[in-house]
């Protein structure tokens, strides 16, 4: 009885696993066509050239202020030779500790600037999903699925782009 059970249980599963219907989507296609992601990549560029202008200047200080150490060492006592080695060795890490700033500073531009179109995406695609009676959608991006069977699975990247009214 229990196996009868059981293989019911299985057969009533696959039953329904094979009546599922999701939708899968490009989700960075989306995003990319947006007509608001010009502009924020615009502003991201023009804050990545500031950052990179910064990274320059403080660069060629280092180069200059090493260059001077170099060719002038000779001529300290140890005393200043050590004292001047210790400021470029402390100037080094500063600069390597602001260009990790740097970094972080642009990870959370680019996630500050970009989350409000990817709250229209996927208000967008809530409703997609939804009004289209799928189960679920998966974003095809990086991989993040190993194989799709068009027979089980439908591309709503088109019926997207419509929702959100972007035109190729």
């Amino acid at each position: 009885m229990k196996r009868y059970i059981l293989i019911s249980l299985a057969l009533i599963s696959m039953t329904v696993a094979a009546q599922s219907k999701f939708g899968y989507v490009s989700y960075n296609s989306i995003l990319k066509a947006l007509p608001e992601y010009s502009i924020v990549s615009t502003q991201l560029d023009e804050l990545q050239a500031k950052y990179d202008a910064e990274i320059t200047r403080s660069d060629r200080e280092f180069n200059i202020k090493y260059a001077e150490f170099i060719e002038e060492q000779s001529k300290f006592p140890d005393n200043i030779r050590v004292k001047r080695h210790k400021e470029l060795m402390e100037l080094m890490e500063r600069s390597m500790a602001f260009k990790d700033e740097i970094n972080g500073a642009m990870r959370e531009a680019r996630r500050e600037m970009l989350k409000p179109l990817r709250d229209k995406i996927d208000a967008a695609l809530q409703t997609l999903c939804v009004e289209g009676g799928y189960d679920y959608i998966l974003d095809i991006d990086d991989r993040a699925y190993v194989a799709i069977n068009p027979k089980h699975g439908k591309d709503v990247t088109e019926k997207l782009k419509r929702a959100l009214n972007i035109e190729d």
